[in-house]
């Protein structure tokens, strides 16, 4: 998330834990950790990006330094956009969701179903 958050304090939304579910249990990257502490259905946003697009923050700053990804993967939107999408972990928890523009902006979440870790390029 490059441009500021804008604070938030909702649970996790049942769309965006099953986005985080599938990218633990299908797209982890190489991590020496045991994984996150926390469940994901336990989630909290504290913020989300001020760009449009829907990457949030379960921690303050949860995507800046001393975060680093864990997991991640493409997907498409229902109106046909396709994003990389990204689990940030800092000291030991889940720590955001990010959702990386890779040609037109993305302002929805992508389908389940549409996720892959192949790229789309």
């Amino acid at each position: 998330m490059n441009a500021p958050s804008i604070p938030e304090d909702r649970p996790i939304s049942a769309a965006e834990a099953a986005l985080v579910s599938w990218l633990l249990a299908n797209a982890q990257m190489g991590c020496d950790t045991a994984g996150p502490s926390a469940s994901v259905d336990d989630l909290r946003v504290v913020g989300r990006c001020s760009c449009g697009c829907p990457s949030i923050n379960f921690v303050e700053n949860g995507q800046d330094s001393g975060a680093f990804p864990i997991a991640s993967a493409y997907g498409t939107t229902a109106e046909g956009v396709i994003s990389a999408l990204i689990v940030w972990e800092r000291e030991g928890a889940i720590s955001g969701l990010e959702f990386t523009e890779l040609d037109e902006p993305v302002r929805s979440l992508p389908l389940i179903d549409t996720l892959t870790m192949m790229s789309p390029f």
